[in-house]
Formats: structure tokens, sequence, C-alpha cells
């Protein structure tokens, strides 16, 4: 997830923008704080303690609902409609891929298997039931899960719905955040 973080603020920092400011304003707090959570999640996956898996995806459903504070604090509308329906078709990719898997998700582990985050075996449905490795006779492997960023395995849906997360703090960077001042505007208030 932190890409999903760090894309949307370099992207603000290229465009001009301050990004200090941001840190000051407790919109994002409540989000980044779900993100601290899920990263002690994934921490203690990487150590071999598995409790906490069950309780990832009612943590997700908790990150998209606290970016409601900033939609709502500043009135990031038509941004939101679009981060929703790039959610609305990551979840129906993901959908399409594990009901033609016969109710399993597919993945396909490279950079996790090489770190040593996915160990052999873990998906043999031990952990959680809906994770499978992704093997020759899996259909539609193309939206699989198989983009490994070594600590999580995206599907080209899960993409689609953690970009949501992007467009809504890009937004919120834009609503709060003044833009740096380029060499041509300071020399033109020094004449």
């Amino acid at each position: 997830m932190l890409i999903f973080i760090l894309i949307p603020l370099a992207l603000a920092f290229a465009k001009g923008y301050r990004i200090r400011p941001l840190f000051f304003v407790a919109d994002l707090y409540p989000f980044l704080l779900t993100c601290v959570i899920h990263g002690f999640f994934i921490i203690n996956a990487w150590l071999g303690n598995h409790a906490f898996v069950k309780l990832a995806e009612p943590l997700q459903h908790c990150m998209i609902l606290t970016l409601l504070v900033p939609i709502v604090r500043r009135r990031i509308v038509t941004p939101t409609l679009i981060g929703a329906g790039l959610t609305v078709g990551g979840t129906v990719m993901n959908k399409l891929v594990i009901a033609a898997n016969g109710g399993k998700m597919p993945v396909y582990p490279t950079v996790s298997q090489w770190i040593g985050y996915y160990k052999e075996g873990q998906l043999d449905g031990s952990i959680d039931s809906l994770h499978v490795l992704l093997d020759g006779s899996s259909k539609l492997p193309f939206l699989a899960d198989y983009i490994d960023l070594g600590l999580c395995i995206l599907s080209p849906g899960d993409v689609l719905i953690h970009a949501f997360a992007s467009i809504v703090i890009y937004y919120t960077v834009k609503a709060v955040c003044p833009r740096r001042r380029t060499t041509e505007q300071i020399g033109a208030i020094d004449s």
C-alpha cells in the first residue's frame, strides 16, 4: 500500500505542490493509521505469524472508509467518482477471476518468494481459503495476483482498487498544499 501513497505525493511534488503542509492537516491521519496497522499485519505475516490474516479484509474496508474524511472535508467529488468507478471495475475483475477458478484467487509469487515473504506451501489453504498458487490450470491468469511488489502480490483489479486511494491523496494535496514558487515568480516579485 505504501507505493499507492508515495506515487501521488511524488506526482504532486513534481507538479510544484508543497507536501509538508499535508502533515499538519488531520484529513489523512485516520487513513495513515490504518496503513500503519496494515504494515504491522504484513510484518507479522513475514515473520510467520498469520493470526492477523483474517483481519486484513475488514481493515482494507476501514481504509476505504477513512478516505471519506478528506473527500467530505475537501469536497473532492469528481475525482472520487472516477476513483469509485475504478474500484468497481477492479472489484469486477477480481470477482471474475475468482468465479472462473472455483472461488479461488490464483497467485504467482516472484519477488515475494525471492525475499522470503512467500514460503513454499503457504497457498495450500492452511492460512487462508481464498488464495491458491497460479498454475497451468488457472483460468484468466492475466487477472490473477501476479504483480509482485515484494510484501504484497496484486492483481490488475487490486491496482485499480488501490488507485482510488492514490486519487484521493493527490487531490487532498491539491486542496491543502500551496504550490511552490518558481524562479520566474520569485524574479517577478523582486522587480
